[in-house]
């Protein structure tokens, strides 16, 4: 996928705006605003970062791999320490944060399990860690049910090194580094307001990240499908979303 970081922002924001109403509530229960400390790995282009910045009377760091989408981010916000870093490997010493966030990211991470662990060393006794959100493509319905791209993107992000379907191994991932978790799906039925709104934008995504696995005649076929079915009034896109939330537990007396 060779999309330049002004594009994926355009996508993040709207990924971002896809579950804002469950990131609210996430944060009231991971303790946001009190925190005096927030990390943000895989940042990206600081899309949900700000949203974090806003909402919290603390310091913010936003970190990311890499160095064009951190600098792309230190560009539009200010107020957040911006640090190119590896999720496998976070540069910060034990317990330094009171929350430790991460969205859309561990889809992507080589070792998943690795990046929860770092995120749980790195938050304090009682701080949590949030996985906002992370997809599961194995879930995805599309209807009519000729508009087969849901084994297309599965198949387009093996290629690129991404599990798509880690929503489901949320909670897993999190207790298994020793969190106190919990986990929910977010279920993201589109109506027909929001599929018009979001065409363009969706499909413009869709042919520059599924050129991988699908040309470009099979990709319009799809797209004229889905179109025709939102006027007259048949289109369904359920996507479901996990997320987890995990409370690090205080050590055991020796």
């Amino acid at each position: 996928m060779s999309l330049t970081v002004e594009k994926w922002h355009r996508q993040f924001l709207r990924q971002a705006r896809w579950t804002q109403e469950i990131r609210s509530h996430l944060y009231r229960q991971a303790g946001l605003w009190g925190a005096e400390r927030v990390l943000d790995v895989g940042c990206g282009t600081g899309a949900v970062t700000a949203e974090v910045s806003q909402r919290t009377r603390g310091r913010v760091t936003g970190l990311d791999l890499d160095p064009s989408m951190t600098s792309f981010a230190a560009g539009w916000i200010s107020d957040v320490d911006w640090i190119v870093g590896d999720a496998h490997w976070l540069p910060f010493q034990d317990e330094s944060f009171d929350l430790v966030l991460c969205s859309f990211l561990l889809l992507w991470v080589e070792r998943p399990a690795l990046a929860v662990q770092e995120m749980a060393r790195v938050v304090r006794e009682g701080g949590v860690v949030l996985a906002t959100t992370e997809p599961d493509y194995g879930g995805r319905i599309d209807y009519p049910e000729d508009i087969e791209l849901g084994p297309l993107m599965e198949e387009s992000l093996r290629r690129e090194g991404a599990n798509p379907r880690i929503g489901r191994r949320l909670k897993a991932l999190l207790s298994s580094a020793g969190l106190v978790a919990q986990s929910g799906i977010v279920s993201s039925v589109w109506d027909d307001r929001r599929l018009s709104e979001e065409f363009d934008a969706e499909w413009d995504f869709i042919f520059e990240t599924l050129d991988n696995v699908a040309d470009g005649a099979q990709l319009r076929g799809y797209r004229d499908k889905a179109w025709r079915a939102l006027q007259d009034g048949s289109r369904l896109f359920f996507m479901p979303h996990f997320w987890a939330l995990g409370r690090k537990p205080a050590a055991s007396p020796r």
